[in-house]
């Protein structure tokens, strides 16, 4: 009997040391690669069978390095920035219109009567031929209070050949600069520098209707930026979701291979047990039925598995077409210290919440459009000035030196000119313009004092998802203690003849059910924090992601 006793004592200690797995269960079989970098994967243990029907390897692969990797590959992503790109290139491409324009021209005009005209049919000093080339130069812009301002500095040289009779040719020498020798041909250089200005004083006046189209550009350069970052933002989020699940589908495939191992060796010790005569032949029925029920639990979990790391895959734009190397979250499936206020969510959700800020951008914009067609629908009035300095010449250099003041270049003269212009718009074209462009604006309202409460719902709701897990998790650490001490207590019973496999297989079931239940807390905890963040506008600080490209490689 004591031979007995000693036995069942040193068989308790030992199956004593294999009820108790780890909270985490380590991952088994898997390769040391630090990233997405590292060098293909180690084969799994024999034993192992990759973790998978198909998987023959796997590989371990940290959140923050499947993130970088996703934000480089990801297509969607790329399309946001680049619309970034494009968006903040609109802007430069808007203030074209408030940039200085220099305009050149130049123009020949030749007339001549017929040399068939009858004499007696051409009045005197009529011109027979002209020659009139004109040239300017000019530099203008658009002011942003709505006006344009200009100077222009151009010449006329003008080559006449008259008809001129006997009775009139010392009255033409009289009124006409003679070109060379011939008395009938006539020249003169006239030469002009002017100075404009142009501004309207009701519609069209203002920096706000001037500037609408540079102003718009700016809001969807903005507007572009946020929406790549929300498009980061939701591939971080699905990204992390995935993670997180293919981290409890990992940890349940331990949970139920270990699970497995646990009932094989209560079928030994049965199979002891019944060689020793202590124990029924049936007695293994039990056994044999959960150990049965448990191989399928676990091909079941490893399948799970393997199409939750290529969902993952897929998802980080990795490649696919290798099932049979799944991937491994390597980072511990724990809990984390950080506290989540909902009050202060609510307020950073309202502050930088990407999906408000982009409805804040797009009534900004329709602000520019309110005031623009509120603009239009007053009259236009346009003030306008311009001066100009005249000067003629016999030559090109005599006009101009004439009209920079010289006396003994040739004649000088000046012009200036004021205009006040109206029209008024009867139609109410644009009243109703400003009408349509008012109900715009308020419909975004409208659309963000939804989208607030929508998100208010939101984080109200996975906060309290965030504290039920943690409760969850607590809870499930206590019934895994419980059950680890029942389970412990049960076998005991089995060896003192006082209770069943069945019952122990009850036990076992118990303390796998409750280790599964933490790992289902835990991720559902980690998925609630990443919506948080996401809700917040935090994400993208988290995990320090800048989507941004480069325009000479694309990256």
């Amino acid at each position: 009997m004591n031979r007995f006793t000693s036995l069942v004592t040193v068989v308790a200690t030992v199956f004593g040391t294999l009820t108790s797995l780890p909270v985490a269960a380590q991952p088994r079989g898997r390769s040391q690669a630090n990233g997405p970098s590292a060098a293909a994967p180690a084969p799994a243990d024999d034993d192992d069978e990759g973790d998978g029907p198909e998987a023959k390897a796997v590989a371990t692969f940290k959140l923050d390095d499947i993130i970088k990797v996703a934000v480089r590959l990801s297509p969607d992503l790329a399309r946001a920035v680049t619309s970034r790109e494009a968006a903040q290139q609109d802007v430069a491409a808007a203030g074209a219109d408030q940039a200085f324009h220099l305009t050149a021209n130049a123009n020949v005009e030749i007339d001549a009567l017929g040399a068939d005209t009858p004499s007696d049919a051409i009045a005197p000093l009529t011109p027979l031929s002209t020659q009139k080339i004109t040239g300017t130069l000019g530099l203008g812009r658009k002011l942003p209070t709505g006006g344009q301002i200009g100077v222009e500095v151009g010449v006329v040289a003008q080559h006449q050949e008259l008809n001129v009779t006997g009775e009139v040719l010392d009255q033409a020498q009289m009124q006409q600069p003679q070109c060379g020798d011939n008395a009938d041909v006539f020249c003169q250089v006239q030469a002009h520098a002017s100075a404009s200005f142009k501004q309207p004083l009701l519609k069209g006046l203002g920096s706000d209707v001037a500037l609408a189209g540079e102003h718009k550009a700016e809001v969807a350069a903005a507007k572009a930026t946020v929406t790549a970052q929300l498009a980061a933002e939701q591939l971080i989020l699905d990204l992390v979701t995935a993670y997180w699940e293919l981290a409890n589908a990992s940890y349940e495939v331990d949970v139920r291979a270990q699970s497995l191992d646990l009932a094989r060796k209560q079928e030994q010790l049965t199979r002891q047990e019944i060689r020793a005569g202590t124990s029924e032949g049936n007695s293994l029925d039990s056994v044999t039925y959960e150990i049965a029920v448990r191989e399928e639990a676990l091909l079941t979990a490893k399948l799970q598995f393997e199409q939750k790391s290529l969902d993952l895959r897929r998802k980080a734009g990795l490649e696919i077409g290798r099932r049979d190397i799944v991937v491994r979250p390597a980072d511990p499936l724990e809990l984390d210290a950080q506290d989540w206020n909902v009050d202060q969510v609510l307020a950073q959700s309202h502050k930088i919440n990407r999906q408000l800020a982009s409805i804040t951008l797009d009534k900004k914009s329709a602000d520019i459009e309110v005031d623009v067609t509120h603009n239009a629908t007053l009259p236009q009035v346009d003030l306008s000035l311009q001066l100009a300095l005249l000067a003629t010449g016999d030559t090109a250099g005599d006009a101009f030196d004439a009209l920079g003041g010289n006396s003994n270049g040739g004649g000088f003269g000046y012009q200036v000119m004021a205009g006040l212009s109206m029209s008024f718009e009867l139609s109410g074209a644009a009243k109703a313009a400003h009408a349509a462009a008012l109900a715009r604006r308020h419909l975004l309202d409208i659309q963000r004092v939804d989208k607030e409460r929508e998100i208010d719902a939101q984080v109200v709701q996975s906060t309290k998802e965030v504290m039920s897990d943690r409760t969850r998790v607590a809870l499930a650490d206590k019934a895994i203690a419980i059950a680890e001490d029942n389970l412990k207590a049960e076998r005991g019973k089995f060896l003192a003849q006082r209770s069943s496999n069945f019952q122990v297989m009850q036990v076992q079931t118990k303390l796998i059910d409750a280790r599964l239940r933490r790992g289902q807390a835990v991720a559902a905890y980690r998925s609630a924090v990443a919506k948080l963040q996401f809700l917040s506008g935090t994400l993208l600080d988290t995990y320090r992601i800048r989507p941004r490209v480069r325009a000479t490689t694309g990256e």
